[in-house]
């Protein structure tokens, strides 16, 4: 029995000094500070023929995530400024990345040379030395522990750079977005979002886009790495059709654009696994505010979906839906305010266009999803119900539907600004 008790003290004893160097590791991490002066941390980069005006932040802020996938992380602090980003910069694990109050980050749209132009995006998350490394990545298994934090007036202005993107982050886990002001996309999405886990994008507001009606681009747009859908392209990814895994999107702001947070293309029996849209706030959404498919118990709730009544009235949104979910299994749907949206919740039958599988994929409801369903605030609505594995036509297979009651149906809500 000593014996025993002796071993379990040493097995503790072990295990905390473990803690104990991994609590270290972490606190050991350092933090550098920049302005839009600064000078790469590694000079080498200043005898580039390349570094010019156009390119300077670029190599900077290369220049630090270089040296941090060599010691394993670290922080680096934007100084209150504009640093204007011409390709894309890669990020890996345990790197956090803070914008200060009036900190700017400009998409570049020249570098100033022959020998390279822009990139599309801003940032990847994918070590530098796996960045051009065919199929480095698969599953959940690629960079962990990365962060965008803002404070105060923290801006990603994409410049409506044509399919421009802020952030595409594939295979991830543990990633984080907070209070983030993202501006001016073209064509593209602020954050591409593939085949990671625990990802939480929070306190942020995402604005503008030139496109218009057709266009069905998400700010945040949830994928999957298959090459059939042809909604991916990092060529480092094994393109193997890994869903996303638990992601919340809380606090936001979404305004002026084809689409607030959705799904596109799917990929057969790859489901995205709770998806959590809470407290957000969209209006002047010119396609879906939310357009989900294949999502596994799905969370939406407390958020407010806006339109005015002559959005509402033109002819070319007669078909606009709140949250449109084709796929989906037991989604919770509760306590949203929907204000001149025509169509509130939809859940069409679907199949992909243009790429990808087009088996016919159909959504799961329960009796306490439709409950749920009841708890929504609905005023101003043209169609007052929810169609359940329907078509655009207003006919369902099965005819299954849930009727608003008039208690939930509040006409007198007045039009927000």
């Amino acid at each position: 029995m000593k014996k025993i008790i002796a071993l379990l003290f040493i097995c503790m004893a072990i295990f905390a000094v473990a803690g104990h160097e991994n609590t270290a590791e972490a606190a050991s991490k350092k933090v550098y500070k920049i302005t839009p002066s600064s000078k790469p941390v590694d000079p080498l980069f200043l005898r580039f023929s390349t570094y010019n005006k156009d390119t300077k932040h670029y190599y900077l802020l290369r220049s630090y995530l270089e040296k941090f996938e060599k010691e394993n992380g670290g922080t680096l602090v934007l100084k209150k400024g504009t640093y204007t980003i011409s390709n894309a910069l890669y990020i890996p694990s345990n790197v956090t990345i803070k914008l200060e109050n009036d900190a700017r980050l400009n998409k570049g749209t020249k570098t100033g040379t022959s020998q390279f132009k822009p990139s599309t995006s801003i940032f990847q998350l994918v070590r530098p030395s796996k960045a051009n490394k065919k199929g480095a990545y698969g599953k959940h298994n690629g960079e962990k522990n990365i962060q965008f934090i803002g404070s105060g007036k923290a801006t990603i202005d994409m410049k409506y750079f044509e399919k421009g993107i802020a952030i595409i982050m594939g295979h991830n886990q543990n990633v984080k977005v907070d209070n983030i002001d993202f501006q001016n996309i073209s064509n593209a999405h602020f954050i591409e979002m593939d085949a990671s886990k625990n990802v939480k994008v929070t306190n942020s507001s995402f604005k503008n886009s030139k496109d218009g009606y057709a266009s069905i681009k998400e700010a945040i747009n949830l994928d999957t790495p298959d090459r059939t859908t042809k909604g991916w392209s990092q060529e480092w990814s094994k393109f193997d059709r890994q869903a996303n895994d638990t992601v919340l999107i809380e606090g936001n702001t979404f305004y002026n654009l084809p689409r607030a947070i959705g799904t596109h293309k799917y990929s057969e029996k790859k489901l995205h696994k709770k998806v959590t849209i809470r407290d957000n706030k969209m209006s002047k959404i010119k396609r879906d505010y939310i357009r989900g498919l294949n999502w596994s118990q799905p969370v939406i709730e407390n958020n407010t979906f806006s339109m005015t009544k002559a959005e509402s009235n033109k002819e070319e949104n007669a078909l606009l839906r709140g949250v449109f979910l084709s796929g989906s299994y037991k989604p919770t749907i509760r306590e949203n305010n929907f204000n001149y949206i025509p169509r509130p919740i939809a859940f069409l039958k679907w199949q992909n266009t243009n790429g990808g599988t087009t088996k016919f994929i159909y959504s799961h409801i329960t009796k306490g999803n439709k409950a749920d369903f009841l708890t929504n605030h609905i005023s101003n609505a043209m169609f007052q119900k929810i169609l359940i594995n329907g078509y655009d036509n207003g006919e369902s297979d099965e005819l299954d539907q849930v009727e608003f009651p008039e208690s939930i149906l509040k006409p007198e809500l007045r039009e927000e600004e």
